[in-house]
Order: structure tokens, then sequence, then C-alpha cells
């Protein structure tokens, strides 16, 4: 829950901060600087956000020409900071991203409902939950080793 509200909040800070930065101008993205604009690259991955320096940098969405979808913050060209990455068959990671990997706190949510929440450490879970699609704790991770579940009783 905490994570929606902070992407709802980046969110908003997004909108404000896109309004802020002028339109991109017509040419390669490579000129694109200070701006807000959108490039369709030749593979047919596509590109809308902010720019600086030629490279996605602030908020953007970047959707993969398979479908896949990242949205999110983007520090010189490299998903960096706050965002959500989306998989064609459902599954979604929310959360931190550094150097384009999911790392610090965040939910990898499968296709099915279940859930891993808590922090990651370059692309895997460190300390954290895995539950099932009905909530249930089913296992968890200490510092990157999978915890099995105790009985109960």
């Amino acid at each position: 829950m905490i994570v929606r509200y902070f992407f709802l909040l980046s969110g908003l800070a997004f909108a404000g901060n896109s309004f802020a930065l002028a339109p991109c101008s017509e040419g390669s993205s490579h000129l694109f600087d200070n701006c807000v604009g959108s490039h369709a690259y030749a593979n047919g991955d596509a590109y809308d956000g902010e720019w600086q320096t030629g490279k996605k940098h602030g908020q953007g969405a970047y959707t993969w020409a398979n479908g896949e979808r990242y949205e999110g913050e983007w520090d010189k060209g490299t998903k960096s900071g706050s965002g959500a990455y989306f998989w064609t068959n459902g599954d979604r990671y929310e959360g931190q991203f550094v150097d384009g990997i999911y790392h610090g706190e965040g939910t990898f949510t499968y296709a099915s409902g279940r859930t891993v929440t808590g922090e990651w450490d370059r692309g895997k879970p460190w300390d954290a939950v895995a539950r099932d699609a009905s909530g249930i704790v089913t296992h968890g991770f200490s510092e990157g080793v999978p915890q099995c579940r105790k009985a109960d009783g």
C-alpha cells in the first residue's frame, strides 16, 4: 500500500516537473537536452519522457517492441530511482532501481497474485517475505537466503 502511495506522489511530482521543461525540438534524440519528448527507435521500442544531454533522464516511460514496459525515474539513460517494470505475462516489479536493476525496497507481483515484498539486492530478494495469492506467508529471504516457513503448531 505504501508503495502505491509513493508512486501516486511520484506521478504528481512528475506531472509538475514535466510542465516545467520545454518540449524537445524535432530531430534526433541525441540532441534532446533539458526537455520533454518522445522518441521511436528503429527496433520498435519507444520512450516518452524527460531528456538531458541526449539521454533519458528524470521521469519517463520506455516500452519495448515486445510489449514490456518501464515507467519511472531515469539517470543518464539508466533505470534508477523509483519505478515499475511490467512484463507481458502480467508479472510486475514496483520499487527502487539502481543501475537498471531492482535494488532497494520493492514488490514483485506475479500474474498469479503471488508477491515478494521487501529489500532487493541486485535483482534478487535480500530481506523479503513471499506470500501466496491469498496473502498467506509462504517463505521469506534473509540476507538473500530463502527461509522455510515453520509449520503451525
